[in-house]
């Protein structure tokens, strides 16, 4: 018999008896043993069979022992018993922590109270000392501990002004700035405001700073006042000069037969500590007031629901300034129905110098009709808190104001698209004038609010006045009562609620015809470095 081919396996049909190399007979029957050196010749069919037989004893073993192992452990939940974790794997419900708010008094600060109180988890503290408030808003920085927010081991904190915010509010150093930037530029700071020259009480250079301003005031003195003046200025031993800036004859709105001057205190607002003068001897004599102390009186009146003054107090306030801006008046100013006015716009700035002008506004209108020769605050201080004092307030139109629609018709212009545009331009100059200083610690979280104030002359042109901090929120009409909450509700969104989130928007605030979700601080960019 043939031995089969190595590495092959014989069939069933042939494979009888095998005659192994040692001579052994094999029965087929019993398993082979085959060494290297051997032929390997293996029954396929029975070593499939007993691997079967086998595979099925260790299954049946294992599953015994698995039972065995089952009964000493303790019973399984069930999918019902299981419990909540902390962390899923599933997303949950977002639920935010809570906030805690501190506001200051005055300035219609219980707006800003029902604001944050209308978003979800915002709490009000009364101390303003607690390291957990998260957010303050006070009329003021006073208090505002800047090196100290954000640090690691204190709660995220905002506050709505800026630690140097007085570089641009401040009235002096917003001329100062203002100069600066211009000539370092090459500007014509004509462009943007009017003549200012920003005095120092107690600067040695006090006499230079008003030897500046008497040149300009006596180059363009009335024929008819010139004698005056000569003689004011050889009484105080002041000299001048006849040159001294020829670009002012371009703007002739800025001159009339009364050679009107503003004098204004650098810090103060709303109007107070301001005076509108006609001679040099009237700015020397309340120069010498400032310095000793001096004595303010301020009007405050209320009035019932049809408008009528119902109570009137005066206060005494003693105001002391070493700053002070001397500014031409603008003695042709556009008019509406033969009265001064001027135009409140709103800026806001974030900590990143982002920089946004709101869409609406008010034009806030004199109670009495303009005459340069009247001495009368009523007459060429167009502020809010000044003429509410005023017994025919309101009776022209509502509150003495106007919004930004009902301008359109004023102006032969196109207010937004002409006047408007100006003053947003304007705006965003004023602001690179500071860029360096009003956040130049480069503290987080801070953002704030500014009332810009600008006065069109008869060419319809706008000449920024000043800028200022804490901008009243006070309501005295419908339109304010719309334009506040709003205003200030999305300069929230901009701010406080990016950074301590809400579930859902509060759009609650309508004004004219916006949307309610609709934003209306419109981003002018970033302030650029240079």
């Amino acid at each position: 018999m043939n031995s089969p081919k190595k590495n092959a396996f014989p069939t069933l049909n042939n494979l009888k008896i095998i005659q192994s190399s040692y001579g052994q007979r094999i029965n087929k029957c019993t398993p082979l043993v085959i060494k290297k050196d051997t032929k390997k010749i293996i029954d396929t069919k029975l070593l499939s069979q007993t691997s079967i037989e086998q595979a099925k004893q260790r299954f049946i073993s294992n599953q015994e022992r698995q039972k065995q192992q089952q009964k000493s452990l303790p019973p399984i939940m069930k999918k019902k018993e299981f419990h909540q974790r902390s962390v899923s794997v599933s997303a949950p419900k977002t639920q935010y922590s809570k906030y805690f708010y501190f506001i200051g008094e005055g300035n219609n600060n219980q707006l800003i109270k029902k604001l944050l109180d209308e978003r979800q988890n915002w709490v009000q503290v009364k101390d303003p000392k607690s390291k957990k408030i998260n957010f303050k808003w006070q009329e003021t920085e006073k208090g505002y501990e800047y090196q100290t927010i954000n640090q690691k081991e204190q709660a995220i904190q905002m506050l709505n002004h800026f630690e140097f915010h007085s570089e641009i509010s401040d009235k002096f150093k917003l001329a100062v700035n203002f100069k600066a930037y211009c000539d370092k530029n090459r500007l014509n700071i004509y462009d943007y405001i009017p003549t200012t020259f920003a005095i120092e009480c107690t600067n040695e250079n006090l006499r230079s700073e008003l030897f500046q301003f008497i040149s300009f005031y006596r180059q363009n003195c009335p024929q008819h006042k010139l004698a005056e003046l000569d003689k004011t200025i050889k009484q105080n031993f002041f000299s001048f000069t006849t040159l001294y800036d020829n670009k002012v004859n371009h703007y002739p709105t800025l001159f009339g037969n009364e050679n009107l001057w503003i004098f204004k205190p650098s810090n103060m607002n709303q109007g107070r500590g301001i005076h509108v003068v006609r001679s040099l001897q009237e700015v020397l004599d309340i120069q010498n007031k400032y310095q000793g102390g001096y004595k303010e009186k301020l009007l405050e009146v209320k009035r019932n629901e049809q408008n009528e003054i119902i109570n009137k107090v005066v206060y005494l306030n003693t105001l002391v300034t070493e700053q002070f801006v001397i500014q031409k008046y603008i003695e042709k100013p556009f008019l509406i129905d033969g009265r001064k006015f001027d135009i409140r716009a709103y800026v806001l700035l974030t900590s990143n110098l982002q920089i946004y002008f709101y869409r609406e506004g008010q034009l806030r209108l004199a109670t009495e009709k303009f005459d340069t020769k009247v001495q009368s605050n009523y007459v060429h201080l167009t502020n809010n808190a000044i003429q509410y004092t005023h017994p025919q307030y309101g009776k022209s139109e509502e509150g003495n104001q106007y919004n930004f629609d009902q301008a359109q018709s004023l102006f032969k212009k196109d207010f937004r698209k002409d006047i408007l545009a100006k003053i947003k331009m304007i705006s965003y100059t004023a602001f690179q004038t500071v860029k360096h200083k009003i956040n130049k610690q480069k503290r987080k979280n801070c953002f704030e609010i500014f009332g810009m104030d600008f006065i069109i002359d008869e060419q319809q042109y706008p000449w920024l006045i000043e800028v200022n901090t804490n901008p009243s929120l006070e309501v005295t009409s419908k339109l304010l009562d719309q334009l506040f909450p709003r205003m200030v509700n999305d300069a929230f969104q901009l701010t406080i609620d990016l950074v301590f989130p809400q579930n859902e928007p509060n759009h609650n605030y309508p004004l004219m015809n916006y949307k309610n979700d609709e934003n209306l601080w419109e981003s002018m960019g970033y302030l650029q470095s240079s």
